[in-house]
Formats: structure tokens, sequence, C-alpha cells
């Protein structure tokens, strides 16, 4: 594993696309982080990341051994790519050979939701946090899992309108998706917004 620490720029600047929440560590992807390396060895774990903003989830994943494919739309691709790559730039400079940067394994790829085009991979986890904001995007996001044979999928979210992220749940197990209620795991410190945890598998896996 590398001991290289994450460094990436956040950015909130509104991308055409997109809004600006992409360019910003949020708390819900810090908890998934927190939770996701305590319940699960990450090592050699193909994960895709949906709406993965800075790469700051990604990168730390990648830094305990996953491999990782980091996504996002069009528009917040451009501070992705720099920050994953950029990391593992200053990664390569400071190691003499490559066995440092060979720790590290992530991918950045476009993934809009809406186009259902599938990213290239197979995947043992489907990630992602902070992505039920706009009820507009579940059908979306919930195809999207569908489409790359999701066998588990890890969320997070800060709550906001409880009522549509109920309706979330409600699509998801419309469209087979099994999971226990979702567990109030953190609260964001800043805002006093429960921090929501959910863990998805598909079918009868």
């Amino acid at each position: 594993m590398s001991t290289a620490a994450v460094t990436i720029r956040q950015d909130g600047t509104r991308c055409l696309g997109c809004d600006e929440s992409s360019g910003w560590i949020w708390e819900a992807g810090r908890v998934l982080a927190s939770q996701l390396l305590s319940i699960i060895d990450v090592r050699k774990l193909r994960i895709l990341e949906l709406g993965s903003g800075t790469g700051w989830l990604a990168l730390t994943l990648a830094k305990e051994g996953a491999i990782v494919t980091a996504t996002e739309r069009p528009g917040a691709l451009p501070l992705l790519t720099r920050n994953v790559y950029g990391h593992l730039d200053r990664i390569a400079k400071m190691s003499d050979d490559d066995a440092h940067l060979d720790e590290i394994s992530v991918e950045v790829e476009q993934c809009k939701w809406e186009d259902e085009t599938r990213v290239p991979g197979d995947f043992d986890l489907i990630i992602g946090s902070d992505l039920l904001y706009i009820v507009e995007s579940y059908v979306p996001l919930i195809n999207t899992l569908l489409l790359h044979n999701c066998k588990r999928c890890l969320l997070t979210w800060e709550e906001r309108i409880p009522a549509e992220e109920a309706t979330f749940l409600a699509l998801a197990s419309a469209a087979g998706f099994l999971f226990e209620p979702a567990m109030h795991i953190a609260t964001n410190e800043v805002t006093n917004n429960p921090i929501w945890y959910l863990d998805m598998s598909f079918g009868s896996q």
C-alpha cells in the first residue's frame, strides 16, 4: 500500500453539464471511506465509483490497495482527471522506481448516467457518496447500476429532502435491489444533518 498522502484540489466552479457539487470533498464521502475500510478488505477489490468529484475517495481507497475506476460527467471530468493523475505523478517523482506507483491503481472514465453507456471493466463493488440530492437523477442512477451488473453497492448521503430520498429507496427496491433499512451512521457537524448509509445487493446475491 502507498504511504503518500492524498492531496487534491477543490474547485466549486459551476461547470457546463453539472453543478458545483463535484468540486468539493463532502462529509458523506469521508464517512463512506471510513465505513468501507472498516468492514471490507479492499485490496485487489475492483471498485467503480460514480460521481467521483475531486477524486479524493477513489484515491483514498486505491491507496489501501483497491483497483478503482473513478467516473464523472463531462463537465466535472477535468478536475477529477487533474487530481487523480496529478497524484500519481507526485508518487512517481517521489520514488526511484515504479514500485510505489504500481501500488496505486486508479483509472478515470466519463460516465453520464442518462447516456446508458457502460464503463469498461467488471466490478466487485459500486460506490457513491452524496448522489441523491437531485430527484430527477434517481432513475438514471439505478439504470446505471443495473447496466454495470451491480453485485453490491454502498451509498452514503447527507439528508436534505427525506421524502425524495425515500423515493430512491422505493425505486431501488422495485428494480430488484435488496437492502436493510438505511442506517444513520454520522451527522454533519456543520449542517447538523444526518448522514445515511445504504448497503445494497442485487437479486439473490
